[in-house]
C-alpha cells in the first residue's frame, strides 16, 4: 500500500515537472515572437519639411476635427484649458491658477522667445532671405515665400501677427539654427521660465513646453524689458510694400482681443497636441494682468480668457 502512494507521488512530482517546463517554454516562445516597439526619434528636418494646415492659426483652414480631440474635458469655473494662470505683471498678485506649474506644449507662444532672442542678437536692419528649406514650414497665413528678402523688423510682423512658422525658421537659421535654440532655452531660463524647453523656433514641435507660471514670467518680463515686442503684438494688422526684395503683403493678428482698448500685448498658439493656447495682457481696472492657458479646447482659447477676466475682476484693485 505504502509503495502503491510513492509511486503515485513519483508520478505527480513528474507531471507537475513536465507541466512547469511546457509553460516556461511557451512564455519564452511568446517573448521572442513579441518584438519590443520600436522607438521614434522626431529630428528638426522632420518639422521643418513636414506641411499640415492643422498647424495655421487661421480657423477657416484649420483642421478642426484633428484638434478637437486635444481637451475634450471642461476643468473648473467653466473653463476647458487644462492649466492656467491670472496674475499682474507688476506685482506678484496671483489672481487664479489651476495646474499652472503643469509642463504643457505651448505652441506658437514659443514665438515670443524667437522673437527676443532674434531682435538680441541681430540689428533690425539685418536682411534675411526665405530659403527653399523655410519655405516648407507648416505652412500659415503670412503669404511670405522663398527667394522673397525681409530686414529684421519686417520678419517680427508675421512672426507675432500671423504666427508665421516660416518667418520662424528663417531668422532661427540667420545664425547657426541649434546655437539659436540653445540660445532660446538659454534665456528662457534666465528669465524665470524655469521648466520651460524649445525644440524649434515656431511652437510646432510637442517638444516645445513650459508652464502657466514660466510664461507669466515671459509676460512679465515682456512687459517690464520688452515693451517693443508687446508693442508689435498690438497691431491688427500690418502692411507691407512691392520692393524688388518682396512682393506686397498684409499681416493680421490672430489675437482675438488685439481690437479690444485695454489690450496690452499677447500671443496665440495652436497644434494638434497643444491644442489652444494663448498669452493676453490687458488692462482690468488699471492694474495690468496676464492671462495665460494651456490646452484649451478648440476655438475655445477667447471663451476661457474672458471666462477669466470675469471671474477675476472684481478681485483687482490699483
Amino acid at each position: 500500500m505504502e509503495d502503491n502512494h510513492n509511486k503515485l507521488l513519483v508520478v505527480t512530482i513528474i507531471c507537475a515537472v513536465i507541466m512547469g517546463t511546457s509553460a516556461i517554454t511557451k512564455v519564452i516562445s511568446i517573448d521572442k515572437a513579441s518584438p519590443k516597439p520600436a522607438i521614434n526619434i522626431l529630428t528638426s528636418s522632420d518639422l521643418e519639411i513636414k506641411e499640415s494646415s492643422s498647424f495655421r492659426e487661421n480657423t477657416d483652414t484649420t483642421n478642426s476635427k484633428q484638434i478637437k480631440k486635444v481637451a475634450p474635458v471642461v476643468y473648473t469655473n467653466g473653463i476647458s484649458a487644462l492649466a492656467y494662470i491670472a496674475a499682474g505683471v507688476n506685482n506678484d498678485v496671483v489672481y487664479l491658477e489651476h495646474s499652472s506649474a503643469k509642463v504643457l506644449p505651448v505652441a506658437s507662444m514659443s514665438k515670443l522667445v524667437t522673437a527676443f532672442a532674434a531682435t538680441d542678437i541681430l540689428s533690425a536692419s539685418t536682411s534675411i532671405t526665405i530659403t527653399e528649406l523655410e519655405a516648407k514650414a507648416p505652412p500659415d497665413g503670412s503669404g511670405i515665400r522663398e527667394n522673397e528678402t525681409y530686414s529684421l523688423g519686417e520678419l517680427l510682423y508675421p512672426l507675432l501677427l500671423n504666427s508665421s512658422n516660416i518667418a520662424a525658421e528663417a531668422l532661427a537659421s540667420s545664425t547657426m539654427r541649434s546655437e539659436f535654440l540653445e540660445l532660446m532655452s538659454s534665456y528662457a531660463w534666465e528669465i524665470g521660465m524655469s521648466t520651460a524647453h524649445f525644440a524649434d523656433p515656431s511652437g510646432v514641435s510637442p517638444q516645445n513646453k513650459a508652464s502657466s507660471r514660466d510664461l507669466l514670467a515671459l509676460a512679465r518680463y515682456l512687459y517690464k524689458f520688452r515693451p517693443d515686442i508687446l508693442a508689435l503684438t498690438r497691431n491688427g494688422t500690418y502692411s507691407v510694400s512691392t520692393t524688388t526684395d518682396h512682393d506686397a503683403h498684409q499681416f493680421t493678428s490672430t489675437h482675438p482681443f488685439v481690437a479690444d482698448k485695454n489690450f496690452l500685448g499677447g500671443k496665440t498658439g495652436r497644434t494638434p497636441e497643444a491644442g489652444d493656447t494663448m498669452m493676453t495682457i490687458m488692462n482690468i481696472n488699471s492694474v495690468p494682468v496676464a492671462i495665460i492657458v494651456l490646452g484649451s479646447n478648440y476655438g475655445e482659447r477667447g471663451d476661457d480668457t474672458k471666462r477669466i477676466i470675469d471671474l477675476i475682476q472684481p478681485k483687482v484693485s490699483p
